[in-house]
């Protein structure tokens, strides 16, 4: 695994507390365009397990919210170093779903 996205990985994952997990509420499934990597973020009121490899599907899950981009630009959101409207302009990120979902995953991103 590229080392920028392991750190990226890592620094999520430090922030997936019991508590923030509670308040996102949800679960976001991340397809890696540039790989066979997926990822899920699961989070719902009676179902909070974290971070997972692959997709919802794999977990018995349904995504609430869908996002797909590069590994590397995954790794450029997670460390603040893309803004995810910029991602969303330029079509380096594709999102689908509610986007009461990405204003959650947004706030994650940006907390401490």
């Amino acid at each position: 695994m590229n080392p920028t996205l392991q750190t990226a990985l890592e620094q999520l994952k430090a922030k997936l507390t019991p508590t923030t997990l509670a308040q996102l509420n949800t679960i976001i499934a991340f397809y890696f365009t540039d790989t066979t990597q997926d990822f899920t973020l699961a989070a719902q009121a009676g179902l909070i397990q974290g971070w997972l490899t692959g997709n919802p599907s794999q977990h018995g899950l349904e995504a609430k919210f869908k996002v797909s981009l590069t590994s590397a630009d995954f790794a450029a959101l997670v460390l603040g170093k893309l803004h995810p409207m910029a991602g969303m302009v330029t079509g380096r990120m594709k999102l689908e779903g509610n986007m009461r979902e990405a204003l959650a995953l947004d706030r994650l991103l940006k907390s401490a």
